[in-house]
């Protein structure tokens, strides 16, 4: 069904492009689908899900091919190759959990469907971190089949959960078979769902990607799909899997790579375990990876420095009657200390934490986290209609002052300026500066217009925009994952 939906998806490009083109689908399966005793973890085949589909092209029966690019190896054949894609999908993953494991807070065997090592390696590094409830041991269950046969798998079995990704299931409701729509909808409404962010989960090589397969001798049919080909996600997923192939490739690797781009930079992510059993653990802008080009500034010249004291406190403000009222509700959690006067979210609620601190903080205090912006700002939030509502409200929980388009800002604390700090501030001679709050730079640079002019940085989110309208050169703003980021990026230790 899924590949009958990506085909479509393809076919119907094709027809807006050019309105005189006839378009004739006919499927098939592969190997891997019609052998379900194959263990695609332990095979050394290459293919096993092209290669009878590339063989019809090289035969001639048929002009194209369209794939899951993840399934496709670097190079489908000596006679074939991906000639094209189309706007990438979600590349993320998601975990669907039934929800009374929360009953009990405590299991002893916690056990997942997932026939993929990358998968595998990576929940057993992180899923203890990302849950409110512990387990002894965490298990898996090779399961195959197509995203409807796996689903009615973990419903009718005694498995706990199961993962797979996101961007199959998002095409799918997003297809009219209506029957398949019921079902899946039913399955994340009755179930707790999280979507794993791609800084600790990145996924596999062209996951979310469509792969448009020919010929290498059909210069025609190039010149017809360049037409409606994004060229961006092109090179990301060419990139991704040169980047794997190095490390071996295939379905039995332990490595997610994830390319994707933001606030015009390329955003990097490689992760796993090699064959050899060396770690890999990586998460940066592609144009530097492990070998960037450091700045190297010496430390007096940025601000701020990690020993600089806080320019701010926190006084709480006193909330918890109106956010433990809400329900079904989607809550952005701007910050950990929101959460500080443990309000009592109700479970009905959708929680959306700024990033991976936020979240762990609070999973520690009982709440179920659906999901992060992996501190790239809660405006960039996006594709998540197929698993939240589109009619419901959406609150964030941060400070008074808090930017929040979009959504009904519910303080928690106001930020008052330590007056002795800001009196006192070194800034004389900085020439890097890192804003980590809007109010923040308005604080400072009131009191020091002169740095207008200085290099200024921030991370994604509403900051980053925020500069944009303040700073007189908006284009040099440099956005960064992180402080600390930032802060590596200038390598110089005085």
């Amino acid at each position: 069904m899924l590949a009958k939906i990506q085909a479509e998806i393809i076919g119907k490009q094709l027809e807006d492009r050019y309105p005189k083109l006839e378009i004739e689908y006919h499927t098939t399966t592969a190997i891997a689908d019609r052998d379900m005793e194959i263990n695609i973890a332990k095979s050394d085949s290459i293919g096993l899900f092209t290669k009878d589909i590339s063989d019809k092209i090289i035969n001639k029966k048929y002009d194209i091919a369209i794939h899951s690019w993840k399934d496709v190896p670097v190079e489908p054949s000596s006679k074939t190759e991906i000639i094209g894609t189309v706007d990438r999908g979600d590349l993320r993953d998601v975990l669907i959990i039934k929800k009374d494991i929360l009953e009990n807070k405590k299991k002893k065997d916690f056990q997942i469907l997932s026939s993929s090592p990358r998968r595998k390696h990576n929940l057993k590094l992180y899923l203890a971190k990302l849950v409110p409830f512990s387990f002894d041991r965490l298990t898996f269950l090779d399961v195959r089949g197509n995203i409807e046969t796996r689903l009615r798998k973990f419903v009718q079995g005694d498995s706990d959960g199961i993962v797979m990704a996101k961007v199959a299931i998002d095409r799918i409701l997003e297809s009219n078979d209506n029957r398949a729509n019921e079902f899946i909808k039913n399955i994340l409404n009755k179930n707790k769902w999280i979507i794993l962010p791609l800084s600790i989960f990145p996924t596999a090589p062209g996951q979310g990607a469509i792969g448009i397969e020919a010929r290498k001798d059909r210069k025609d049919l190039k010149i017809l799909i360049n037409k409606i080909s994004n060229k961006v996600v092109f090179d990301h997923v060419l990139k991704e899997k040169n980047i794997l192939s190095k490390y071996g490739g295939g379905c039995q690797q332990k490595i997610g790579v994830s390319i994707y781009s933001q606030n015009e930079r390329t955003i990097f992510c490689l992760k796993g375990k090699t064959e050899q059993g060396d770690d890999i653990n990586e998460h940066d802008f592609f144009d530097q990876g492990s070998d960037r080009n450091f700045k190297s500034v010496p430390q007096k010249l940025l601000y701020p420095l990690q020993d600089d004291q806080n320019l701010f406190h926190r006084v709480p403000i006193l909330n918890n009657e109106k956010i433990n009222r809400l329900t079904d509700s989607f809550i952005y959690i701007s910050r950990k200390n929101v959460l500080d006067n443990d309000p009592k979210l109700k479970d009905s609620n959708y929680l959306w934490t700024s990033g991976l601190k936020c979240w762990y903080h609070a999973v520690k205090k009982g709440y179920w986290i659906n999901g992060s912006s992996d501190s790239l700002g809660n405006h960039k939030i996006k594709d998540l209609k197929n698993f939240v509502p589109e009619q419901i409200s959406h609150y964030n929980l941060s400070h008074s002052k808090a930017i929040s388009s979009n959504y009904e800002l519910i303080p928690t604390y106001e930020l008052k300026i330590n007056k002795d700090i800001l009196d006192n501030l070194s800034i004389k001679g900085k020439k890097y500066f890192f804003w980590m709050s809007p109010v923040q730079f308005e604080v400072v640079v009131e009191r020091y217009p002169d740095i207008l002019d200085a290099n200024h940085s921030s991370g994604f989110g509403k900051t980053f925009d925020y500069l944009k309208t303040k700073l007189p050169n908006s284009s040099g703003i440099e956005c960064f994952l992180s402080y600390e980021h930032w802060l590596s990026y200038y390598k110089k230790r005085e």
